[in-house]
């Protein structure tokens, strides 16, 4: 796939490369997408063996007022630790698709390094955008889901063009004007993309899971961590795949709509070449 093939492409163009570039550098997204998922396998792992540890040393069923405040005090933390690391991994993943996009070359390090300094903007949007989408549910599920649709490049736009949380969402109801459809579909396969992974790595674990505990059996601690083992896998194989998907959709967008294709080509002219001749309804380059 030609890194620098920056051209108008139509919405299974984007759904083709989106997977030709997960595929191609799938170690790469995996890699990025592990980080926040990590960490929730390991708060799995450590509230069950809390879990384990208590029966094993025939501790009463009811825990201690103190043991719940305690329990649900880390919970709340390894929750909000969880959401930032999701913000910073799609954030990283932007960058990464960027680079690859724009014909540059890609790592783990070099992608999260160009989250540094942005972790709290990519929160304020994430946040901004959230809120937008709740409210729009809350008032009658339908504009919800549209406006989810139309700030669906908000943190794209936040990362690459350096804007605030207000900016960015303004910026991606600018670019998805006219393109709510293709957005919304971009959503439903990334959802659908998901429930599949979770019926095949989840769902075999959760009922057995169901069996034993109707059986009033207690969950051996092993069967337990492959269940949480297969919740990660799943996670990370299917986390970055929307992420992809909605940074190729903001670069068309912004080709289809700004002629970014030629912007790009003139910034990245030598010093001194000479100028390409103005192209007829195109904008400005600067």
């Amino acid at each position: 796939m030609p890194a620098t093939d920056l051209r108008p492409m139509t919405l299974g163009e984007v759904l083709d490369r989106t997977f030709t570039l997960y595929k191609s550098h799938f170690w790469l997204f995996a890699g990025i997408m592990c980080l926040p998922f990590l960490l929730l396998y390991f708060a799995q792992v450590a509230i069950a063996s809390i879990g384990a540890v208590g029966r094993a040393g025939g501790r009463a069923a009811v825990p201690s007022p103190t043991f719940l405040l305690g329990a649900m005090g880390g919970f709340l933390i390894a929750l909000v630790l969880y959401l930032i690391m999701i913000g910073i991994a799609q954030a990283a993943t932007i960058f990464a698709v960027s680079d690859l996009y724009l014909g540059r070359s890609a790592t783990i390090r070099s992608s999260f390094g160009q989250v540094r300094g942005k972790i709290l903007r990519t929160i304020g949007v994430i946040f901004l955008v959230g809120l937008i989408v709740m409210v729009g549910l809350i008032a009658l599920i339908i504009p919800g889901i549209y406006l989810m649709c139309r700030t669906g490049v908000a943190v794209p736009a936040a990362m690459l063009e350096d804007k605030y949380a207000g900016e960015a969402v303004g910026r991606s109801m600018e670019l998805t004007k006219g393109f709510a459809m293709q957005m919304f579909l971009i959503f439903l396969l990334t959802w659908v993309l998901a429930i599949v992974a979770a019926t095949v790595f989840q769902y075999p674990f959760t009922l057995l899971r169901l069996m034993e505990v109707a059986r009033h059996q207690t969950v051996p601690f092993a069967f337990l961590m492959l269940q949480y083992l297969a919740s990660f896998i799943s996670s990370v194989l299917v986390g970055p795949i929307a992420t992809i998907a909605f940074s190729l959709m903001y670069y068309n967008l912004r080709v289809r709509k700004e002629a970014f294709d030629l912007q790009h080509l003139i910034a990245s002219l030598p010093a001194g070449s000479q100028p390409l001749p103005p192209v007829p309804g195109a904008p400005s380059a600067a």
